[in-house]
């Protein structure tokens, strides 16, 4: 008998308040409300004037646009560029002035200080105490200027040396000078900021010194053509007296059954059937929709464990309600600035969001999802404003989103790019080619723009969002691998202090196993940082391993029983599994450790044992386990046995390293070392392939060079 399948209850609860917070989010548009008449509803009829009359409103409307179409006029103010360029000297005369007393003071009090303490210092002021200095001595009353900059900006500035404070303030003054040479108009200065900006970017200064340019661009680059508010409107006043009075004249057709209504019409009509109360159908379909939403999650969910439930829930609802508001905000941008703005959707980020993290099946929901969800939120706007075509582009970008492989998006960017944007628009363009679009006509151009936009922003928000969302949701997210990686990682640091042969076996194993893993395929920045790890187990007993045993030094194990040696060596793993759990490391990193020696026998101390005693069981001299479980625990199995053993070989050629590598793929698969990884035959061929060439390229042995009769001598 098939047992119930059960959910976590936070999921169901998730799923509740999602799908309530969703319907409280589009119920308002949904919601009938008794209107006479409706804007931007379809005429039931066709409407004709039955007399001449002057449309004021209209009038009113062409004459305030035509006022608001005039161009401003500007007056130009020359002495602008002087006045900034003033101030910018003033202030860093101000900041150096501060700086050279507090060190003058610091200096007085280091004299002071030696006279009862030699081994006085020199107490340099820090950047916050001379931010605090520099705003006591000027007041704001007193001095305006200096207070458009921050308490961080100033100590960022203070942060520099006055020579490199000095070629900031001079790249800035320069760039402004440059622009303020010209004319620049409120209108223009964003436009001359950025250009500033790219001018500091592209100078040969540090990315200390351009932030404290940038910002005194910002602050100081205004605009030295004002507008001339008495002449623009007196322009305003005259254009608006040229526009003729709007008259709807008898017989005229006021809007054709079926077109829209808009304000200029909406006088006129009286009856069009929108002042009776409807009952809330679309509500309810809504609801039908919400219902079958929850039905469909809960279907996923059945397939997946009660502990990744309630992750999975939260990712759907939460990036549902995103795309939700997105189309609530290009909603209201549709009724103002035009149908087409509702093709600027990023349809493909929840689909690649979900094919990455979750499933393909939660991606192909989400495209379906999202595209019924649009109908109902611009349901009662324009008529046009979500068409069956804009409808086909979300749910096509939705179903191509999910044909990428479930890999990090940013390793498969040309894929994504292929399906999301190549492929993608190739569609677009053949459906608007069926449609009979014109590409002489603007519009086309438009409607194909805002679709190529929408797109790409779904690629861009997807690869931007998919680091952090890797944070919460993956053990191996790239973010957190990076911080490991740092030599400067507590555990690397006291593994190079105290374990410095086990330090830079860690390192060559994990060179020899990235590589090898990149070949077959598998996470190579993982594999590599794991390997990082893998042998922190000996810094509880450094000099019981070899490679940190000093030339000469008497090896403990010399001195102890093979059993008594063995528990040693083999204690290294467990406790190298504790150490990365205190740590709370990636589980993966964890893994990596516990498996890196499998059930491998170790040899040498169960040769001993058996020099003892011959009915000794192999068994003892067995690492625990478990075996490798991943085609990158079995490469690091493979990498960490070569690079030691080619290590201590004498005269290493290629072909002992061959020959060697050979042997232990083999002797291991014999084993049954890989019986519980992915790996196939032939992967294991490519691994050896790599670790040859890597071990062969590391481990050479240099040719002996001739001697000459005085080198004899």
């Amino acid at each position: 008998m098939e047992r119930t399948p059960k959910f976590s209850h936070r999921a169901l609860a998730l799923l509740l308040m999602f799908s309530a917070v969703l319907f409280a989010l589009v119920a308002w548009i949904l919601w009938p409300r008794p209107l006479q008449v409706k804007v931007n509803t379809a005429a039931p009829q066709t409407i004709i004037a039955t007399q001449t009359v002057q449309d004021i409103a209209s009038t009113k409307k062409a004459r305030v646009a035509a006022a608001n179409a005039t161009t401003p006029v500007y007056s130009y103010d020359q002495s602008i560029s002087t006045k900034q360029a003033d101030q910018l000297t003033r202030f860093e005369k101000a900041l150096a002035t501060v700086e050279t007393t507090a060190t003058s003071k610091a200096q007085t009090a280091l004299k002071k200080a030696q006279k009862d303490n030699a081994n006085a210092v020199l107490a340099v002021p820090t950047p916050a105490e001379l931010t605090k200095a520099f705003r006591a001595q000027y007041s704001k009353a007193d001095y305006p200027y200096f207070y458009q900059f921050s308490t961080a900006f100033l100590t960022q500035a203070y942060g520099l040396t006055q020579a490199q404070r000095q070629q900031a303030f001079e790249a800035a003054s320069k760039a402004i000078a440059g622009q303020l040479a010209g004319r620049v108009t409120s209108d223009q200065l964003t436009t001359a900021k950025q250009t500033v900006r790219h001018a500091i970017n592209a100078a040969n200064l540090t990315a200390a010194q351009s932030k404290v340019a940038t910002t005194l661009v910002n602050q100081s680059l205004i605009a030295n053509e004002l507008l001339d508010t008495t002449k623009t409107k007196a322009k305003q006043a005259a254009a608006a007296a040229a526009v003729k009075p709007v008259a709807i004249l008898q017989g005229q057709v006021i809007v054709q059954q079926g077109q829209l209504i808009d304000q200029s019409v909406l006088h006129q009509i009286t009856v069009l059937g929108l002042t009776k109360r409807k009952a809330p159908w679309a509500l309810l379909g809504f609801g039908v929709l919400l219902l079958m939403q929850a039905l469909a999650v809960l279907a996923l969910l059945m397939d997946h464990p009660r502990a990744e439930q309630t992750k999975e829930m939260l990712l759907y609802s939460g990036g549902m309600l995103l795309v939700a508001l997105i189309m609530l905000g290009l909603r209201y941008l549709a009724n103002t600035s035009g149908a087409n703005l509702t093709l600027l959707l990023p349809a493909a980020l929840l689909p690649l969001i979900f094919r990455t993290f979750i499933d393909r099946r939660w991606g192909l929901l989400a495209a379906l999802m999202q595209t019924l969800l649009a109908y109902f939120i611009f349901y009662s706007t324009t008529g046009t404003i979500f068409t069956a075509g804009t409808a086909v582009a979300y749910l096509t970008t939705g179903i191509l989103a999910v044909m990428i492989p479930k890999r990090r998006l940013n390793d498969v960017l040309q894929r994504v790019a292929f399906w999301v944007l190549g492929l993608n628009l190739a569609l677009t363009v053949s459906l608007m080619l069926m449609q009979g679009a014109r590409f002489t006509s603007s519009l086309t151009w438009q409607t194909l723009g805002f679709t190529v936009v929408g797109q790409v922003l779904g690629y861009i928000l997807a690869i931007g969002i998919t680091p952090y969302l890797e944070l919460i949701w993956r053990d191996d997210a790239i973010f957190r691998l990076n911080q490991l990686s740092n030599p400067n990682d507590p555990l690397l640091r006291e593994l190079l202090t105290k374990a410095p042969g086990t330090y830079h076996h860690s390192m060559m194993v994990a060179s020899l196993a990235a590589n090898a893993v990149a070949k077959i395929g598998g996470r190579a920045m993982l594999t590599r940082v794991a390997c990082y790890y893998h042998d922190v187990g000996k810094l509880k007993r450094p000099l019981y391993f070899t490679e940190n045993m000093p030339n000469g030094f008497d090896s403990p194990h010399h001195h102890l029983s093979a059993q008594a040696s063995a528990k040693i060596i083999f204690a290294h793993v467990d406790d190298g599994v504790a150490m990365l759990k205190a740590r709370h490391m990636p589980q993966f990193i964890i893994d990596i450790c516990q498996q890196h020696h499998g059930t491998t026998l170790m040899k040498y101390f169960y040769m001993e044992a058996l020099k003892t005693d011959p009915s000794t069981p192999e068994s003892q001299y067995r690492y625990q386990g478990p075996k490798p479980q991943s085609i990158e625990a079995a490469v690091i199995n493979l990498a960490d046995t070569c690079e030691a053993a080619i290590r201590s070989m004498k005269q290493p050629t290629p072909e002992k390293i061959h020959d060697f590598v050979h042997h232990i793929t083999d002797e291991r698969l014999a084993d049954g070392q890989f019986d519980e990884a992915p790996i196939t035959v032939a992967q294991l061929r490519q691994v050896e392939a790599s670790l040859e060439a890597g071990l062969a390229s590391t481990f050479y042995t240099r040719i002996e060079y001739p001697q000459t009769p005085d080198d004899i001598k």
